[in-house]
């Protein structure tokens, strides 16, 4: 298969890729983070995706991605709200980085047959699980902002009244969004209100 990886961190794309080499895929681009990978033009079979890059995050990028390859995410992040999200997304795969090198080329074995996969270290997990993230995958500082926000609040008002700077505030949020594959305001807003926050 034709391989793209969207990872931040240079060490494991080069792993990646010389594991997937030795497993007779193709490696046909390299991006450490989502932004480059939704500008630059690529054909491919499959995207690796990692969650936790810098600017945009992975669950914002997946639904844009998942449009043009199927897309397998290798995260860190083995939370069910995590998985769940991805899959809801367009994620047609979800890997642990901690999973063996074997397990990586089961996946896109899976994947390539047209089928699902789902590491066995998370299918328990994702069946007891939520559907949709909580507040508890946001830290205090960005459950507070998104809060100011939902209860109408600028983005300036909010860091007035937290003490921070307008940048610090606004870092807060797109943490918030990246972490809730979320898109923009409205839904932080309509996620808050939902989830007892505004």
């Amino acid at each position: 298969m034709r391989v793209v990886l969207v990872e931040d961190h240079h060490l494991v794309r080069k792993g990646l890729r010389l594991l997937l080499e030795e497993g007779g895929h193709q490696v046909v681009a390299e991006f450490a983070t989502a932004e480059e990978a939704l500008a630059a033009p690529w054909e491919a079979d499959l995207v690796l995706l990692d969650l936790n890059l810098p600017g945009m995050g992975g669950l914002k990028a997946l639904p844009n991605l998942a449009r043009q390859a199927r897309v397998l995410v290798v995260s860190m992040h083995d939370e069910p709200a995590y998985v769940a999200r991805a899959f809801q997304l367009g994620a047609k795969g979800y890997l642990p980085k901690h999973a063996l090198d074997q397990e990586l080329l089961e996946a896109l074995d899976r994947l390539a047959k047209g089928l699902r996969y789902l590491h066995p270290s998370l299918t328990e997990a994702l069946l007891e699980g939520q559907a949709t993230p909580g507040p508890e995958v946001l830290s205090e500082r960005e459950k507070a902002v998104v809060a100011l926000l939902a209860q109408g609040y600028s983005l300036s008002q909010a860091a007035e009244r937290l003490g921070v700077s307008v940048k610090t505030a606004s870092t807060y949020k797109q943490r918030a969004l990246n972490k809730l594959g979320l898109m923009d305001t409205p839904d932080l807003v309509h996620w808050a209100r939902e989830h007892g926050l505004a």
